[in-house]
């Protein structure tokens, strides 16, 4: 029989302590960014941090064979190609050439989108490179694997997809621990928890601050796209192929689709970071083609291991930020919870996600972009968070034109007049948001 994991939780501040036992299963945890997630996650895989949580962990009881699924999942991945990716860890174990092969038709089997094993890992979108990742993490057959919200990726039909594959795993008794910043999530654990600064304590009804639907003004944007393709080199099949549309006349375009369907890979080549077999793609506002900056769905990529302040100096030098607006940008951060003067000079890779993602969605606001792409903002925000970054894009848009991607409908349907579906290829207007344009 194997035996629940357990520990104790102390919130010192508080005067609270609470002995937590966890049978094989399911486990959900909820918080908002900056509760201690991560920090919980290494202490109890025994992982020394040189940062100091709002609470101890003592007495922990948990199984050797241990594996993490990280919230980034560029952190997990070692190879340069897939293939190479999937054999890493069978490898370590110094599996026999036989019994690797059969692992591998195994491993291959759960990623039937991937068509050519000997692209880079990085190629693949934010939601394959979690399935990925739980492939690979789930492939040394640990008896605890610890979720960092390594599913936030994926649309809901994927995720519950997912899970039902990591229940099959379960069979073998394991235990997985999710955390999770999305409440919705809790519904699928065989017990489910809330993670504050103060407390961890049984799931009860929680309440979801609501998102509005905001009043925008009238849009400008045209995005025309004509018998555009787009294939992979070394891909079977186009990942975008003869596609045609026409949007006019909106403020915020929201583009919505399967994991995997392309539509990061439409933004890039709206931006011309690819360039298309055949096809082309325009966006116009009032005659003109404007200028277009994107948030990548991974921010750090945006900066490496630069830092914050680095990067607006490099926009103030490229003059893609007048002089005049780094007082009103950092003003803005500091009325939206980022301190300045602490982030600034931090490396992006030690700044939280949620963090990053606002900061570098006000900066880029100041500047003299006419639309942001904002690819997944809302991955890693909490509920509270997600009421942040709705209410700084109702500034936004004041002015600025936006085209939002993303798997979280609630939050497109909020903000977005036109949206675009590339699994049924069509347009939505939205009359909740339209009927409110000014």
């Amino acid at each position: 029989m194997i035996e629940p994991i357990s520990f104790c939780l102390n919130f010192h501040k508080f005067g609270k302590s609470d002995l937590i036992q966890l049978s094989p299963g399911l486990h959900v945890i909820y918080g908002e960014s900056g509760c201690g997630k991560s920090y919980f996650i290494r202490s109890l895989a025994g992982i020394s941090s040189h940062q100091d949580g709002n609470f101890l962990m003592m007495d922990i009881s948990a199984p050797e064979s241990i594996q993490i699924v990280f919230q980034n999942p560029d952190n997990q991945i070692l190879s340069h190609t897939l293939l190479s990716e999937l054999t890493f860890a069978p490898e370590c174990f110094s599996t026999d050439t036989y019994t690797l092969q059969e692992q591998l038709k195994i491993l291959k089997s759960d990623l039937p989108f991937v068509d050519n094993w000997n692209r880079h890992p990085a190629s693949l979108s934010g939601g394959e490179m979690e399935m990925l990742n739980l492939v690979t993490a789930f492939s040394t057959n640990p008896d605890l694997v610890l979720i960092d919200d390594g599913l936030s990726f994926l649309n809901e039909n994927a995720k519950s997809e997912w899970v039902s594959w990591i229940r099959k795993k379960l069979e073998e008794e394991k235990t997985v621990i999710w955390f999770t910043s999305d409440q919705n999530d809790l519904y699928y654990g065989d017990s489910q928890w809330v993670m504050s600064l103060s407390e961890f304590s049984s799931f009860r009804d929680y309440h979801k601050p609501k998102i509005n639907k905001y009043k925008h003004p009238n849009g400008e944007l045209s995005v025309k796209v004509d018998e555009l393709n787009f294939q992979f080199d070394g891909s079977k099949e186009p990942i975008i192929n003869n596609f045609n549309f026409f949007i006019d006349q909106s403020r915020a375009v929201g583009l919505i689709g399967k994991n995997g369907i392309g539509k990061t890979t439409f933004s890039k080549l709206i931006t011309g970071q690819l360039d298309p077999q055949a096809g082309k793609v325009e966006l116009v506002i009032n005659g003109k083609t404007p200028k277009v900056a994107t948030l990548n769905q991974f921010p750090e990529r945006m900066l490496g291991a630069g830092s914050l302040d680095s990067f607006l100096t490099k926009l103030i030098v490229n003059e893609k930020m007048n002089q005049r607006l780094v007082n009103k940008c950092i003003n803005r951060l500091n009325s939206y919870q980022i301190n300045w003067e602490i982030v600034k000079g931090y490396s992006a890779l030690d700044i939280p996600w949620p963090t990053l993602r606002i900061a570098l969605i006000i900066i880029l606001s100041h500047c003299n972009y006419d639309v942001l792409i904002l690819d997944e903002p809302t991955f890693g925000l909490g509920w509270e968070q997600k009421v942040i970054l709705s209410r700084f894009i109702q500034e936004m848009l004041v002015k600025k034109h936006m085209i939002l991607i993303s798997h979280d409908q609630t939050f497109v349907l909020s903000h977005c007049d036109q949206i675009l579906n590339l699994d049924s290829r069509s347009i939505q207007f939205n009359q909740s948001v339209l009927t409110h344009a000014e």
